[in-house]
Order: structure tokens, then sequence, then C-alpha cells
């Protein structure tokens, strides 16, 4: 295929013989693309699991990492908190701020007492009724 440089002399029928060479090149790239096309996709394929694959393996490791890193700061917190709990505690109970164990311990006697109490009261009722004599009546 000779090129052919367009100049102000160019005659229609060069015109015409370059655009239909022009049109045949279109339809020999569309042909070879088909051809090629299969061959193609199947290779973009293959390149396309070996990428999934380091990614995924890229992806798991640094994930175990980031659960190394998760333990280590889960510990290194728990080595901060003990100490900072401890003088917390030691600083309240100076002041005399009841613990969480004392307050526990205190609602469950709180409301052992208030159980004792009601059953008390309903015993005690129970005898001024048995006891109250109907209005003249006398005790003989």
């Amino acid at each position: 295929m000779a090129t052919r440089k367009m100049t102000k002399r160019t005659t229609l029928p060069q015109l015409k013989e370059s655009a239909h060479e022009i049109w045949l090149a279109g339809l020999g790239a569309f042909a070879l693309a088909g051809e090629e096309g299969g061959r193609l996709f199947k290779s973009l394929v293959k390149k396309g699991e070996g990428m999934e694959k380091v990614n995924k393996a890229r992806i798991h490791k640094l994930a175990d990492r980031v659960d190394g890193f998760r333990g280590d700061a889960r510990n290194a917190m728990a080595r901060v908190r003990s100490p900072l709990e401890a003088g917390m505690n030691s600083a309240m109970n100076r002041l005399g701020v009841p613990s969480r164990k004392e307050i526990t311990t205190l609602t469950k006697r709180v409301e052992e007492l208030t159980r004792v109490v009601a059953k008390a009261r309903g015993k005690s009722a129970k005898r001024s009724r048995v006891t109250r004599r109907p209005a003249g009546v006398s005790a003989a």
C-alpha cells in the first residue's frame, strides 16, 4: 500500500482510492480483532487470576499483621489500666467513697432487711386483727 500525499492538486479518483484504502484497513483491523479477541480474552483472564491470587495473599498477610497489632494494643492497655485502676481505687478509698463491691454488698443487705421488715409487719398486722375485740365486748 502506497501512502499518498494530499496536495491541492489531488484529484477526485485519488481521494476515492484513499478513502477506500482507509475503509479496507478498518475492516482488516476489525477482522484481526475478531481472530485475536478470543486469545486475548483468555490471556487477560489468566493474568487476572494471577493478580487475584497475589492480592489475596497480600490481604491475608496484612490481616494477620493487624490482628497481631490488636493483640499488642490490648496487652499494652491492660498493663496501663491495672496500675491506673489500682491508684484510682486507692484514692477513692482514702476519700471515703465506697467501692462497687461494698455498694453491692450493702444493697443486698438492704434488700434482705426490707424483706424481713415486710414479713414482720405482716405478722404484727395479723396479731392486731386477732386481738381486736368488737366494741362493747369486755374481756372476762
